[in-house]
């Protein structure tokens, strides 16, 4: 009996060590006024890039125990600007992002892993323009230790496999990969 009460005692400090260590995650803010979010894509065989002005995350990371963390982010897709009035007119058009059906775009972590360089991936879903496919967030995480860091992550993305571009499936007028690049300034 005495043994069978000092297993309980183990598996119940066991178990709160267990939720120790993910509430160790701490939530972060996102700076948007010093924060991008950017992409490059090509076309006619030459590169562009464009910003989302209007984003957020929604991030719950400690470097020390990712497992435990969480990444969200969505962007308003209407919000895009590549500094050419009439392709920013297109994109938010409905054969490309469609942003009148559908606004948001999003992306939300179901695991996160430290890699041995010292980054990151966050395993997760990536939805846009209705539809919803696994995606790997690749990203470094920098704590200052004053209550800020920097997040910094990347991925890229097949245009086709998300619907946007319907119809411009001419992939030497539109390129169909486009890289995406996050740079966060967090505060707790």
């Amino acid at each position: 009996m005495k043994r069978l009460s000092h297993i309980s005692a183990l598996l119940i400090a066991a178990a709160a060590f267990s939720y120790a260590g993910t509430a160790l995650a701490a939530d972060w803010s996102v700076d948007k006024a010093t924060s991008t979010l950017s992409f490059v894509g090509v076309q006619q065989g030459t590169k562009f890039t464009g910003r989302f002005g209007t984003f957020d995350a929604a991030i719950s990371f400690d470097p020390a125990a990712p497992e435990g963390g969480s990444v969200v982010g969505t962007v308003q897709t209407d919000s895009v600007n590549t500094r050419d009035h009439d392709r920013d007119a297109a994109l938010i058009d409905g054969d490309w992002f469609d942003s009148r059906q559908y606004p948001e775009a999003s992306f939300e972590s179901e695991s996160i892993v430290a890699l041995d360089d010292g980054t990151f991936d966050a395993v997760g879903q990536l939805t846009l323009r209705g539809n919803t496919r696994p995606l790997t967030l690749h990203f470094s995480f920098t704590d200052a230790g004053d209550g800020t860091a920097k997040f910094a992550g990347e991925f890229s993305i097949n245009r086709f496999h998300y619907g946007v571009g319907a119809g411009w499936n001419d992939t030497s007028w539109v390129g169909e990969d486009v890289d995406i690049s996050i740079n966060l300034n967090l505060t707790q």
